[in-house]
């Protein structure tokens, strides 16, 4: 990196650590707004898309999904480039292992695509040391003098992750993709101090090595379930933090006291409310600092939970409960009182991925590993490793049913059978609504 390329990331990062400070709501607002104006500006000037929507109200501009955001790449996207060129450099980067690869000075980073669609991101140089700025901002507790062996422990490289390799910080990204052992080896050697990895990745880790003294350990990619958790920091003997981060940019951080707070005012989150209580949702997001590839109004499709009371650490920014897993992964059952093979709407009742989960774990503390799939309304195969006793296969059922009863519904059906081991390799998808069974398969 650069000396311009330095300055603008100790820019980045000390405007980080200025904004994780705000205690002010109603200030963080503000300044999102500020930003959000800018940010339309912008693009109805830069962008083909957004050009129709000049002088229009934010709340007319349209709401995109992964599948039109990418459909639409080529007018989105604010320096003419377009898809077909752009995803044959990710894909040969993939197939090569070689993350340098640039569509011209802009680098590209590619999604693992297990929702059924695989997401591209573009961006440019500047845009990756204010990512990466903004992240050492939020993370490194002990400054940017502190000397940190940083390990990435992923499926897939980029450079935009190689921006942080610098200063005084020793930063190693690892390919999920070589042999598994000699990754076990080569992170051993290394000894991060802070280890970044996938939380099955952190399990295989915490299960077969006891080399790694890492002082802190953060969970990225995927859900971080109860399970995991327990078993990791176990072994660790550290809390497991967390960063909120998809292709759609950086969308939350563990604070000190181990909750997760969504990036703002960096990014606007507009809540898709999944229930009367207002206590989950779906965001919108609006990334409001891209201008390469804009995040504009962006639907995910996670289910985030709210946190019940004020984090300790007293930052404005929204904290949040538990990052629960896609929409694709909530399971239905029928409401009680209604015909079980009903499939409307009102007639259903969701379980989300982080209940069903704990009652899991609750219900069978000596579990190794296990998955629960919808096979349809009402019925659920779940795979246990190792299977357990009869009397805690009871456990489970009681556990399945009281979730049930709570909601109003019908209790399931269960289909139990082994489960074979995972490898380790992919995102694990423990929670599989009979949605995103249809997109994976």
């Amino acid at each position: 990196m650069n000396a311009s390329g330095t300055v603008r990331l100790l820019m980045a990062y000390a405007h980080a650590r200025r904004h994780d400070r705000l205690r002010d709501r109603q200030r963080l607002e503000s300044i999102q707004q500020r930003w959000l104006t800018r940010l339309q500006q912008f693009l109805v000037l830069r962008s083909p898309f957004y050009s129709r929507y000049a002088g229009v109200s934010w709340v007319d501009w349209p709401v995109l999904s992964k599948a039109p955001w990418m459909e639409n790449f080529d007018t989105i996207n604010t320096v003419g480039a377009h898809l077909a060129d752009v995803s044959a450099i990710a894909h040969v980067a993939e197939r090569t292992r070689d993350f340098s690869k640039r569509w011209g000075p802009f680098t590209i980073g590619l999604s693992t695509g297990t929702s059924g669609s695989r997401g591209l991101f573009l961006a440019s140089p500047a845009e990756c040391v204010t990512w990466a700025g903004t992240l050492l901002g939020k993370l490194l507790r002990g400054g940017l003098l502190a000397r940190e062996r940083i390990a990435l422990v992923l499926r897939a490289g980029a450079t935009l992750y190689d921006t942080v390799g610098s200063l005084r910080l020793r930063f190693r990204f690892f390919d999920q993709s070589q042999p598994w052992g000699a990754l076990v080896r080569d992170l051993a050697v290394f000894g991060p101090t802070l280890l970044v990895a996938p939380p099955s990745a952190l399990r295989l880790l915490a299960d077969s090595t006891s080399q790694l003294r890492p002082r802190r350990v953060i969970s990225v990619a995927e859900v971080l379930e109860p399970l995991d958790r327990i078993r990791i920091e176990r072994r660790f003997e550290v809390p497991v933090e967390q960063i909120y981060q998809a292709t759609e940019g950086l969308l939350g951080v563990s604070c000190e006291a181990g909750t997760v707070h969504l990036n703002e005012p960096y990014i606007l989150v507009e809540p898709e409310w999944q229930d009367r209580e207002r206590t989950r949702f779906v965001p919108i997001v609006t990334d409001l600092w891209r201008r390469t590839q804009p995040v504009v109004r962006y639907r995910l499709n996670d289910v985030l939970q709210v946190a019940r009371k004020p984090c300790p650490c007293g930052r404005a920014s929204l904290a949040l409960a538990a990052i629960e897993g896609r929409t694709d992964d909530i399971l239905w059952l029928a409401q009680a009182g209604s015909p079980a093979a009903q499939t409307q709407s009102e007639e259903r009742v969701p379980v989300f991925p982080d209940v069903l989960a704990r009652a899991v774990v609750s219900a069978l503390p000596d579990v190794e590993d296990y998955q629960v799939e919808e096979l349809s309304l009402g019925a659920w195969r779940v795979g246990l490793s190792p299977m357990p006793t009869p009397a805690a296969r009871e456990s489970l059922h009681n556990a399945c049913a009281a979730i049930a009863t709570r909601s109003g519904a019908i209790p399931p059906t269960l289909d139990v059978r082994e489960l074979l081991r995972n490898p380790g390799t992919g995102k694990r998808r423990r929670i599989q609504g009979a949605r995103s069974r249809a997109c994976v398969s």
